[in-house]
């Protein structure tokens, strides 16, 4: 239960960052592709006025190469599946002592696993999980205290 929320809220960082990165370098490559940028820098060192085609260039590769808006979608799924599954450990936890307690386990379990392959394409930042799953831990020591 803890883990899950741990990973959802993990995630739901990257949607976060993924979306700004995005946004931010499509605001560079449209300033410096502008004819409004040139015309502000006409009077401007020639190199200047050579660096913002430079600029919007490597933006747009930038920004082809590395698919911030396809990542952050990814990011935002596995934030959802992630936060189902806390929902289903936590109802587990509160019904432990139903007959197929354990069934349900290895259910969400396996659910898990598979959300698990899906996030391998993100980095494992294992500092931000450790302080993430303190977080977790915080909620739920006080939810069930």
């Amino acid at each position: 239960m803890l883990y899950a929320e741990m990973r959802a809220n993990y995630f739901a960082g990257f949607v976060l960052r993924y979306q700004n990165l995005d946004r931010w370098i499509r605001v560079t490559v449209l300033l410096s592709s502008s004819g409004a940028a040139a015309t502000a820098l006409s009077s401007a060192e020639p190199w200047i006025k050579l660096a913002l085609p430079i600029l919007a260039a490597a933006g747009s590769f930038w920004l082809m190469l590395f698919q911030y808006g396809m990542l952050s979608r990814d990011a935002s799924e596995l934030h959802a599946g992630w936060s189902t599954l806390h929902t289903e450990y936590e109802r587990l936890w509160n019904h432990l002592d139903n007959p197929d307690a354990e069934s349900q386990f290895y259910s969400i379990y396996d659910k898990g696993e598979s959300l698990s392959r899906a996030g391998t394409k993100f980095p494992n930042k294992r500092k931000q999980l450790g302080e993430l799953l303190d977080h977790a831990a915080a909620l739920a020591t006080a939810r069930y205290a």
